[in-house]
């Protein structure tokens, strides 16, 4: 599955693709305790979660999607 990382910064805002939910999560808390706004992944069927909050949820869902 392929997972996007949305952040807006203070430069407006960016994203950076992923291929595994765990590696998009670390960068999502990257982004967020850096002070990016708006920080969330995406995933490639639609789902959307957001950091900090949501990255365990992410990761539990990625577990599962990843090994398929």
């Amino acid at each position: 599955m392929r997972y996007t990382v949305h952040w807006t910064s203070p430069s407006g805002p960016s994203k950076e693709p992923h291929d595994l939910g765990a590696r998009a999560a670390e960068r999502a808390m990257t982004f967020a305790s850096m002070g990016a706004s708006e920080v969330y992944v995406e995933t490639s069927d639609g789902r959307v979660f957001w950091a900090p909050a949501q990255m365990a949820a992410l990761v539990q869902y990625a577990q599962t999607a990843d090994a398929e």
